[in-house]
């Protein structure tokens, strides 16, 4: 389903040196994932005024989205070192569209990934897309975790004013039916076209944010960890293009809590800690933050300060980075709670602020 991205990438090259400059207004989903038993539900609403996006070739002046998935497939779903592929889509709307969309294909295959009934009157994504050049992102790519950014190219404020991208994330395990949601991270371009509009640093993770977590045989807490580089990194160029290193951005994770990893809830300090290096995107379970010695003396929980540092990643290319975007994750599949039989599953995520 992929398309050329090299040929994408000279036409998209040969527009930006023949038009005006445009800024666009940004929607940054940190954490997407996909497999045969879970899924992302990405809802997007377009407010801008007709014009302020682009053609399906990627020029300019047209009503279209550009939906840019940074991601990584199979084996390399959960290696923390591999670097990011991606695959990138200029995809249909229209003023004051809702489109709510799986792009890994589990739902709504039939329909070019596009749920819950839409007309395809006003946006007709239905005639305007193709079998291969769709919203299901990652339905070719099995397994996955990625970033996702979909923005447009208005630089004149839309309908509402101001930002006039919005987004919504829902990742469901439609095994178990649990599920855990977050806002979209939100840029505005304002009126001037450069790469600073996908410069997320302002979102990023405070070093040292606190992490709480339960009794470790119960319920596992997992970050997932979407690395922005420095202060001065963007993540694409513009016009949501490929720079040098978006692939392999690098931080280095784990907790760091004074002179230890975390305190136990009887206000110990336990030293053990241990980092990892995540490259693209990836996720380190809080066990993983510490040693095997800490874990058992933590086994009942506890809480401790998240540490993001430069990182250098497994390839000799990767680009260093102390600024990343957390996100946490709780769940239980033991059937317990503090001891207490409880049915089925539960989970909690959320960005860390």
């Amino acid at each position: 389903m992929k398309l050329k991205m090299k040929a994408l990438s000279l036409a998209v090259a040969a527009i930006a040196a023949g038009t005006a400059a445009h800024a666009a207004d940004v929607a940054m989903f940190p954490y997407v994932v996909n497999s045969a038993t879970v899924t992302t539900l990405v809802s997007i609403v377009d407010t801008a005024a007709a014009g302020q996006g682009y053609t399906a070739g990627g020029a300019t002046g047209g009503d279209r989205l550009h939906w840019r998935l940074n991601y990584k497939a199979g084996a390399n779903a959960t290696n923390n070192a591999a670097v990011c592929e991606e695959v990138n889509y200029f995809l249909p709307s229209s003023v004051n569209d809702i489109q709510t969309v799986d792009i890994g294909g589990n739902f709504g295959s039939a329909t070019k990934g596009v749920l819950f009934n839409d007309a395809s009157i006003n946006n007709n994504w239905n005639a305007n897309t193709t079998a291969t050049i769709n919203y299901m992102l990652g339905k070719a790519a099995g397994v996955q975790r990625g970033v996702l950014f979909v923005h447009n190219a208005d630089g004149v404020g839309g309908v509402d004013g101001g930002q006039t991208i919005y987004g919504e994330a829902m990742i469901l395990d439609f095994s178990t039916g649990a599920a855990w949601g977050y806002q979209a991270q939100l840029n505005d371009g304002g009126a001037v076209n450069t790469a600073a509009v996908f410069n997320f640093s302002a979102d990023a993770t405070p070093n040292e944010s606190v992490v709480t977590f339960m009794p470790t045989a119960e319920t596992t807490t997992r970050i997932f960890v979407t690395p922005l580089g420095t202060n001065g990194n963007t993540l694409l160029g513009a016009d949501g293009s490929s720079i040098f290193g978006w692939d392999r951005l690098t931080a280095r994770v784990g907790l760091a809590t004074g002179t230890g990893v975390a305190f136990d809830r009887d206000e110990n300090l336990v030293s053990g800690t241990t980092l990892s290096n995540v490259t693209c995107v990836g996720a380190v379970d809080v066990t993983q933050m510490m040693t095997a010695g800490a874990a058992a003396v933590l086994a009942n929980g506890g809480w401790g300060r998240l540490s993001i540092t430069t990182g250098t990643g497994a390839a000799a290319t990767s680009v260093n980075g102390d600024l990343a975007i957390a996100t946490k994750l709780e769940f239980n599949t033991s059937g317990t709670l503090n001891g207490q039989a409880i049915p089925g599953t539960f989970n909690n995520g959320f960005i860390m602020k």
